[in-house]
């Protein structure tokens, strides 16, 4: 027996779960989202960072990040305490005057595109942040507007808000089949034998993306790459609340959780795959870097237990894909975040929802998003990437 819909979201992480919040906020009727797992945003959505921000180099990425800014600041109310979207900023630095002069020059793009952001010398960052360790310093840059998002909140806040609006949430039901009807429609099958039809599938399944997309025939370059995070034992040293703050010549990023410190670096030779294996000796590709850069936070230690690995959805450029696919009308891709998905849930599911219901994304110019941008060799390139 099928069960038909108006739109099936593949996927109730965060992407899915907001494209499913703003089609409910728009009216939209009938609308299924199968997820795999038992609960929603139990994939990457539960292992994310969680940061926003809008110190970017390419103006889709800027764009993307403003209108998430922007639609989180609406929801607050909504959302109540403890908030999902906290401002503490993002604070880039360097010692390196070469690399200090491409900072200064990204922040003059970004002003331009209604960025808030600071250009600041060696003296005003140790004025700052005195627990960074700073004797060469260069100088950074500071985004006011920046900061975390708390990603398991806001997604179970997209989840009970669009449920209340009408969508129905499948758990356990890992897609297996997906496949075009005469007509404009498209019968997606799960592994529990249900079959689920609807004009519109949007595939939201964050690093499995690539395997829906092959079920209906669609090479989507999105891969699977491991990353770790790290927590500290208790730091004490450290203000209740800092910037997230990232050492550009190392890559060493770290902000607050809570009385500890939250640790990501990202590895450049790690080779794609699903691997979820947690590895306890990562910590010393970056214990040098850290140590150097941020002395308070690595007298914590490593909490090995608290720490853990998740799975970024990578494309060949960094930028997420967003949009319908070439030859198959009402199939929808919101895929390939490389690690900006949670900051870029809220635009990405405005956008998604607005081509659905207005066959046009307005919020947002998404053109440069497409999938066809692979094929046709235009490359985006960010060089803020994290």
């Amino acid at each position: 027996m099928e069960e038909r819909a108006s739109v099936v979201v593949v996927g109730a992480g965060v992407i899915g779960s907001s494209v499913a919040f703003q089609l409910a906020r728009m009216g939209q009727r009938d609308v299924v989202v199968l997820e795999r797992e038992a609960l929603p945003g139990a994939g990457s959505t539960a292992k994310a960072n969680g940061g926003i921000r809008a110190q970017f180099t390419t103006g889709v990425n800027v764009a993307m990040s403003l209108l998430s800014m922007e639609i989180l600041d609406g929801l607050e109310a909504e959302i109540g305490d403890p908030p999902a979207y906290r401002k503490a900023g993002y604070l880039f630095l360097t010692d390196s005057p070469e690399r200090f002069l491409a900072m200064e020059r990204a922040a003059s793009f970004q002003e331009g595109l209604g960025v808030t952001v600071e250009v600041l010398g060696a003296s005003e960052v140790r004025r700052r942040v005195p627990w960074v360790s700073g004797e060469g310093l260069a100088g950074g840059t500071f985004g006011a507007r920046d900061g975390f998002i708390d990603p398991g909140r806001l997604c179970g806040f997209f989840v009970s808000m669009a449920a209340a609006g009408g969508v129905r949430f499948a758990y356990g039901r890992e897609v297996v089949a997906v496949e075009p009807r005469p007509g404009g429609e498209w019968v997606l099958r799960t592994a529990t034998g249900e079959a689920f039809t609807a004009p519109h599938v949007v595939n939201a399944a964050g690093a499995w993306a690539g395997r829906v997309a092959a079920l209906a025939g669609i090479d989507l370059p999105v891969e699977p790459v491991r990353r770790h995070i790290f927590l500290t034992g208790p730091v004490r040293d450290l203000p209740p609340v800092i910037p997230m703050t990232i050492d550009s010549d190392s890559g060493v990023l770290v902000r607050r959780e809570g009385d500890r410190v939250l640790i990501a670096y990202s590895n450049p030779d790690e080779p794609a795959g699903f691997n979820l294996a947690f590895d306890p000796d990562f910590v010393h590709r970056f214990a040098e870097p850290l140590d150097r850069r941020f002395p308070a936070v690595a007298a914590g230690g490593i909490d090995s237990r608290r720490s853990w690995s998740g799975l970024y959805e990578v494309t060949p450029d960094h930028h997420s894909v967003i949009g319908p696919v070439p030859g198959r009308p009402g199939f929808l891709l919101a895929n390939g975040f490389s690690g900006h998905g949670v900051m870029h849930a809220p635009a990405a599911g405005r956008c998604v929802a607005e081509l659905i219901v207005k066959g046009r994304a307005e919020s947002a110019d998404i053109s440069s998003l497409s999938l066809s941008r692979f094929q046709a060799g235009e490359l985006i390139h960010e060089t803020m990437v994290l």
